[in-house]
């Protein structure tokens, strides 16, 4: 008896885990029925066409706090303003402060780390950064 707890801990998380699969199914039976409209419409316009045909676009996500691109502007900024080697984290709150977020915040300080990373990884991929230092932490300066 005294996993008690555990077990009903457990217990809720397999009931939230099985209501979102529930509310998924729901959503993608939706989005079934849409594409079956489409494909009814595209057929009225041209009865010929196969709409199976047509590939699908995988669809992107975008952040919450910055725009197309501007994420990738702000670290290199950061790095120009910097002129010094900065970690990935020095780089994010270098970001944040440039587009007014508070930096004292830990959640969005640890998710925009994460984007930063991946937009300095592009970047080096690119050519315009490179990694000096990578552990424990990477360090970054502009490529010359």
């Amino acid at each position: 008896m005294r996993d008690t707890y555990a077990i009903m801990a457990l217990r809720r998380k397999r009931a939230y885990l099985a209501g979102e699969i529930a509310q998924a199914e729901r959503q993608l039976a939706d989005k079934r029925k849409a594409l079956a409209t489409l494909d009814a419409t595209i057929q009225l316009f041209e009865p010929t066409s196969n709409p199976e045909l047509i590939p699908a676009i995988r669809p992107t996500r975008r952040g919450l706090f910055f725009r197309k691109g501007e994420q990738m502007r702000l670290c290199v900024a950061a790095l120009r303003q910097a002129g010094c080697p900065l970690s990935a984290r020095q780089v994010a709150e270098r970001a944040m402060g440039a587009k007014g977020l508070p930096v004292d915040n830990a959640p969005i300080l640890g998710t925009i780390t994460v984007q930063v990373r991946v937009a300095l990884g592009r970047l080096e991929r690119k050519g315009t950064v490179r990694k000096i230092i990578s552990r424990p932490d990477a360090w970054w300066e502009l490529a010359q």
